[in-house]
């Protein structure tokens, strides 16, 4: 492990609920990352990802267990102290500041150490994030959009930054076309800077993207942990396959496994190793969806094709058998 490397160790966490029940949040996490990595964390509400977000940043007091960055032990260090700086999903900004003065706001403080990077730095940085300096630097943050001030704030955290940043949801307030734009500048910077990032997300898409390594968690316990083409391909289990996409039966009632809705393919009916017949497709973006009907099954079948099937609704379903998912 690197220098900077994170390490959660035995972290448990516990919440009163309803009437008086005990709540396990976390469940005795093991986590060990190296540096420089994006670490996305995904997992339903209730998952305990957030609750994990905010012990490693201090904001949340932790029930048991230690913490590291490198040899040095984190846990009982104030947040404000800590070598990680939070983005949050509704993001905190200084109404009073300019945004190229929200960005260098760390500038300000004493207790910063170090020489201040040159005066492009900051700019650099919005421009990479897709916000001109020219048209931004001395702009108002009130007058920012939601997806616009969400770039500030990430700015802001690239700025002199520490080992580790941990993000909270930071693309939720952008529509698909700059998601897919942040996504790339995010990649980018990251490398550039060569931080670390635990980035909490409920978005597949967004984890697929990014991560590195990816860990997802059900019930404050983490189910996987690994790359995220891998967790996708390969899944261990049934709760992290369905996770991080769709899946259909395989549409063989002699069969069983599951595939991705991409791997199953429409034919001519005289071609298919099953009959189907075609209810529906729809355009979902890059991919049309199509649901089918297989004699036998209980339940529809998903194809996601590039191009929407154009032949007979009477048709047949192909598969390569190494794509089949044999989890439970």
């Amino acid at each position: 492990m690197s220098e900077d490397s994170l390490r959660a160790v035995g972290v448990e966490k516990r919440f009163a609920g309803p009437g008086g029940a005990e709540v396990v949040a976390l469940a005795g996490v093991e986590l060990e990352l190296d540096g420089g990595r994006h670490v996305c964390v995904m997992g339903p509400s209730g998952s305990g990802k957030t609750t994990l977000l905010r012990i490693l940043a201090g904001l949340e007091a932790h029930d048991a267990g230690q913490l590291f960055i490198g040899a040095r032990r984190i846990d009982d260090l104030p947040a404000e102290r800590r070598p990680t700086r939070t983005v949050f999903q509704t993001p905190a900004l200084f109404p009073h500041l300019s945004v190229l003065d929200n960005v260098t706001f760390v500038d300000r403080l004493r207790s910063t150490t170090g020489p201040k990077p040159g005066p492009g730095v900051a700019r650099e940085l919005l421009a990479g994030l897709g916000l001109d300096p020219a048209s931004f630097a001395e702009r108002s943050v009130d007058a920012l959009s939601g997806g616009e001030r969400q770039r500030v704030a990430l700015a802001r955290a690239l700025y002199r930054a520490p080992p580790w940043l941990l993000l909270d949801e930071p693309l939720s307030a952008l529509d698909r076309s700059r998601r897919a734009e942040l996504r790339r500048a995010l990649a980018q910077l990251r490398a550039d800077a060569g931080v670390g990032m635990v980035h909490v997300t409920h978005d597949a898409a967004d984890a697929l993207a990014l991560a590195d390594t990816l860990v997802c968690m059900v019930g404050g316990r983490i189910l996987a942990s690994g790359p995220p083409d891998l967790l996708y391909r390969r899944p261990p289990d049934l709760e992290t396959a369905r996770l991080l996409g769709e899946l259909s039966a395989v549409p063989d009632p002699r069969s069983r496994g599951f595939l991705r809705p991409e791997q199953l393919r429409i034919v001519a009916a005289a071609e298919g190793r099953v009959a189907a017949r075609l209810k529906a497709r729809v355009c979902a973006g890059p991919l049309w969806e199509h649901t089918l009907e297989v004699a036998g099954l209980p339940a529809p079948i998903t194809v996601a094709r590039a191009a929407p099937w154009e032949g007979p609704d009477a048709c047949g379903l192909q598969w390569d058998e190494d794509a089949v998912l044999d989890i439970s």
